[in-house]
């Protein structure tokens, strides 16, 4: 199959490049802070997104997120402030409204014209900051920090561009970046792990990358706010239910806080959910385990016998090398150190 899909692989390189040449990059009246990736989803880029958020609003910054909101069902330009009060995963996608909800203080701006919607909302955000959310393919706007995302489960797939692999781009555009961060670092050996900083090295030109794993692990109801019994948990066997680009991370953590697994219902990723497919899970008394971006999809079709029975699992990349070289590179980028 890999060889059958290797010329369209070709065509995308083509495409790409193209568009690259093409695109006259423009500069925003703020800073920008790009996060992404070279792999076609499942790097814990949102986590990363939401703890920069939090790292700039710490900082007494104020940010605004530039992001597309995939899959959603109006392709207006939509602003989310103050944790996207009223506003469902449908009409902002399921990326965005978490956001919005995970770090209330950010304005979230969604929309493909992600230069011009910047400008339309200018007056009601007031950014200080602009985190230009899976950026680093995104030629319309310059960028004053790339941050790129590399998941140590499955960094660079099988070395081919989309379609016949998972690449974007091929790992020199690494070169590109000021911060590369491992995730999922505790999902590997120590030896694979030095494998691939030493690749990264390689790739980037010498820039040595920062490691993160997920931890501080909390589960709350499906508002992400309130806290879920978790003693209901550990007493018996779970549900996982997940739609995200890499599900074998989510289940590494959910089994890292301390849960043991049951089943797993693994849909693709930005899963549309339906009522009645959820009503046919949920029948039966066990506790389900999804993840934060679902949760904020889940909520408004869930009735509440379901709702009782639905933990949201909340992660945080914590820092097992590189958090000085994170916080120092992000200050000096916006001329605070």
């Amino acid at each position: 199959m890999t060889k059958l899909l290797y010329p369209l692989s070709v065509i995308y390189k083509l495409l790409s490049e193209a568009d690259k040449c093409l695109k006259s990059p423009k500069t925003l009246p703020a800073p920008v802070i790009s996060v992404g990736n070279l792999t076609w989803g499942g790097t814990g880029k949102t986590p990363v997104v939401i703890e920069l958020l939090r790292f700039l609003v710490k900082n007494n910054l104020k940010p605004a997120v530039l992001t597309r909101g995939y899959n959603r069902r109006s392709k207006a330009p939509v602003l989310l402030n103050n944790g996207g009060v009223n506003v469902s995963a449908a009409e902002s996608g399921d990326e965005p409204l978490l956001i919005s909800k995970s770090v209330p203080e950010a304005d979230v701006i969604i929309g493909a014209d992600r230069y011009n919607n910047a400008l339309r909302f200018a007056k009601e955000t007031k950014a200080g900051v602009y985190v230009l959310d899976d950026g680093f393919q995104h030629w319309k706007i310059c960028r004053d920090l790339d941050i790129v995302c590399v998941n140590a489960a499955d960094p660079f797939g099988n070395g081919m561009l989309i379609p016949a692999g998972i690449l974007r781009e091929k790992p020199d555009a690494l070169k590109r970046a000021k911060l590369i961060i491992i995730t999922n670092a505790d999902m590997v050996d120590a030896a694979v792990l030095k494998k691939l900083e030493t690749e990264i090295e390689k790739y980037s030109g010498g820039l040595k990358a920062i490691v993160t794993y997920y931890g501080n692990y909390e589960y709350t109801q499906l508002d992400i706010k309130t806290k879920f019994d978790e003693e209901k948990l550990k007493q018996s066997e779970v549900v996982i239910l997940n739609g995200i680009g890499f599900s074998g991370g989510f289940k590494n953590s959910v089994e890292k806080s301390g849960l043991k697994i049951k089943k797993v219902y693994d849909f693709k990723d930005h899963e549309k959910y339906d009522y009645n497919k959820l009503k046919e899970i949920y029948s039966g008394n066990d506790f389900f385990v999804i993840t934060a971006k679902d949760a904020v999809k889940l909520e408004s079709l869930t009735d509440d016998k379901m709702k009782e029975r639905t933990a949201v699992l909340n992660v945080k990349p914590l820092f097992k090398t590189g958090k000085e070289q994170w916080e120092k590179t992000i200050l000096q980028t916006l001329k605070l150190k």
